[in-house]
């Protein structure tokens, strides 16, 4: 017991419509997760590809850069009257000190006009001053020095260099004056310009390339001079150490001389994972370097799982709350309704079903309601038939009485004629006995004639009587076979009654039939809904089931129904055997009519022959063989009246054992009545 109470709450209609609905909660929250991990990779995604764009674009605006500075240096390398500066052409010194300060103050513009350029300097063969933005000391020239040096490759310059120390010794520079440099020789190959670039215009360059919270954009130069830029949110604290290096020397740094122009991959930095993006500036040989925090990569992600997740929880509990409103109001509705179907079971009709909400259940109890009031009416019905049957049966049982009472009394009747008719037969016998000494004893003769006339007198008076009684009782046995013919039509009304209750039972079986369908048409389409109609589908089962009940119940009825029509069939052919017995009773009344009859017209016969015995005693000497004969024929009728008295009396112990079989057959219907009464006593109505 306790297992299947467990195993009822497992699968109750309101854990199956939870299950209902959080399955697609569950695949909501697969989503959402699924949701999280493509929009996640596709961040990532976007953001390699826009920071890979971004990191490009400033290696394009360095080459950009660099092309304008190589413009820059190609002006001064080609210039003419430079030209001509370079090879000593000018010997008039106010002429090389014209060319000296005009190349200065373009050197001065160019600056000015070009953020990045940080100075410009002319390096001379020896004899030859030196011009530079720089300083105004006349330097002699170091060409043939400096291009012993790394500025130099296998006597070819370097278009791009990040430090000139020689230079810088000359003009008492500092590195940190310039990030890289441009050198470019003169068209006379006398002379190199070198056009250093402004560290603080690179370091707002890559200031302005903001990659977000945390990222770390860098400078690199082709032999490791970097300028750093930490984008940090306000209260962040900085990762990088004092003076530390940070792409340079990495391992996952490229090299600079190698053939990777650009690239992405994912490093560890500081204890925490990070991007790395680089692209190489082809003019420049250094590299736009990026290191951008994985957390600020996913953020917009984790952004995204954050509401999925809140969203998918309110939808939860928004769920959950709608699904259990709906269970606990099926589960209501459904008890309210059980409940009144068990009283209706036990037999209580006057229940009223009553449902909540304006949904299905409304229809089912209003439809509930109908059944209770139609069977309700049938079980009115029955019971007034009831009550007309049971008056039929005690008027049955009181006509029997009485009809027992009258056949008493024939019996007794019959009882006397046959003691009269013994007397007669005695005296019969002493006159075939005296006949011979008749004439003597002719006084004895009027007496014994006396007697005789007075016992005719008493027994045409018994007939008499027995002629009213039997009057009476055809007319009680007619009676009894119209009261026993109203029975009949009693119970056939009664059985009419059945099978009217059959057709309402019919009708609720159809009824059930019908929702059974009707489920069976909701199930087709909650799935063809598939998961959006799995809860519809388990509502309309729990409705089959109602359903099933409601057929369950109207089995119960008609099983009642056909016993109460079996009890029906019964006194039927009770009623029957009493109307067949009542006309064997009106038979064998008419055969004692007849009997009387006959022995009232004997009666007549023996009257005459005493009036013969009376006219003929004063004959009797001369008639005495008439006497004789008379007498014989006395004794004849008195022997047929005795026969008939016989056949009267066994008329009436037949009539006495109708009468019995009546009282039996009574007996049974009242039996009938008890049993019908006891079904019907079920309902409360």
């Amino acid at each position: 017991m306790a297992k299947k109470t467990k195993e009822h709450m497992i699968f109750s209609i309101r854990n199956k419509i939870i299950l209902c609905f959080l399955v697609p909660i569950a695949f909501m929250i697969v989503i959402g997760v699924s949701a999280y991990q493509k929009s996640a990779e596709g961040l990532n995604d976007k953001f390699k590809v826009s920071t890979s764009q971004t990191i490009k674009m400033a290696a394009e605006y360095v080459d950009m850069v660099g092309s304008f500075i190589e413009a820059e240096g190609v002006k001064y390398a080609y210039d003419e009257d430079l030209s001509h500066y370079f090879i000593g052409l000018f010997q008039n010194n106010i002429e090389r000190a014209a060319i000296v300060n005009g190349t200065k103050a373009s050197m001065a513009t160019s600056r000015v006009s070009n953020q990045f350029i940080s100075n410009i300097h002319i390096i001379t063969r020896e004899g030859v001053n030196m011009i530079t933005s720089y300083d105004t000391t006349a330097q002699s020239g170091i060409l043939a020095e400096y291009m012993q040096t790394d500025a130099f490759d296998g006597g070819k310059i370097k278009s791009w260099v990040d430090g000139h120390r020689m230079l810088d010794d000359a003009f008492g520079m500092k590195k940190d004056s310039y990030i890289i440099a441009y050198q470019i020789m003169s068209q006379a190959k006398s002379a190199v310009v070198v056009v250093d670039i402004k560290p603080t215009a690179i370091q707002e360059f890559i200031n302005g390339l903001d990659l977000g919270d945390g990222s770390i954009v860098g400078f690199v130069t082709e032999n490791g001079r970097e300028i750093v830029c930490e984008n940090l949110s306000e209260g962040e604290e900085s990762v990088l150490a004092e003076g530390e290096t940070v792409f340079y020397g990495r391992s996952f740094f490229p090299e600079t001389n190698g053939e990777a122009v650009e690239g992405i991959e994912k490093v560890e930095f500081a204890g925490e994972e990070y991007q790395f993006i680089y692209s190489k500036s082809v003019r420049t040989n250094a590299m736009i370097c990026a290191l951008v925090p994985m957390r600020l990569i996913t953020g917009q992600a984790e952004g995204i799982k954050t509401m999925t997740f809140g969203l998918v929880l309110l939808a939860c509990v928004i769920v959950l709350t709608i699904g259990l409103l709906i269970v606990f109001s099926i589960q209501s509705n459904m008890k309210r309704i059980s409940k009144k179907f068990g009283e209706v079971a036990k037999g209580d009709l006057t229940v009223q079903v009553t449902a909540k909400g304006k949904d299905e259940f409304r229809g089912l109890a209003a439809s509930a309601n109908n059944m209770i009031v139609n069977t309700k009416n049938l079980v009115n019905k029955v019971t007034g038939a009831t009550g007309q049957l049971e008056n039929s049966s005690r008027d049955v049982e009181t006509v029997s009485g009485i009809i027992s009472s009258y056949s008493m009394d024939i019996t007794q009747a019959i009882d006397e004629i046959n003691e009269g008719m013994s007397r007669q037969s005695e005296h019969a016998q002493e006159c075939v006995t005296k006949t011979d000494i008749l004439s003597g004893e002719i006084q004895e003769v009027s007496r014994v004639v006396e007697e005789v006339e007075k016992l005719v007198d008493e027994t045409e008076g018994m007939i008499n009587q027995g002629m009213k009684i039997v009057n009476l009782l055809g007319s009680r046995a007619r009676e009894t076979t119209s009261i026993t013919q109203k029975v009949g039509e009693s119970i056939n009304s009664l059985r009419q009654e059945s099978e009217i209750i059959n057709t309402f039972v019919g009708t609720i079986t159809e009824i059930s039939e019908q929702t059974n369908l009707l489920s069976l048409n909701a199930s087709i389409e909650a799935a063809r809904a598939g998961e959006a109609g799995r809860g519809f589908a388990v509502v309309a089962e729990e409705i089959r089931k109602l359903a099933d009940d409601s057929a369950k119940a109207a089995g119960e009825i008609r099983n009642n129904v056909e016993h109460i029509a079996g009890q029906t069939q019964n006194s039927v052919e009770s009623a029957r055997n009493a109307e067949n017995m009542v006309a064997a009773q009106t038979e064998a009344v008419e055969q004692v009519v007849d009997v009387f009859l006959k022995m009232q017209k004997q009666m007549g016969t023996l009257i005459e022959g005493l009036k013969e015995i009376v006219n003929s005693t004063e004959k009797a000497d001369h008639e005495r063989r008439y006497t004789v004969d008379a007498v014989k024929n006395i004794s004849d009728i008195i022997e047929e009246t005795a026969n008939s008295a016989e056949v009267v009396k066994d008329v009436a112990n037949k009539l006495m054992e109708s009468v019995q079989n009546l009282n039996q057959t009574a007996d049974s219907l009242g039996q009938n009545m008890e049993d019908l009464k006891s079904e019907i006593s079920v309902f409360k109505i």
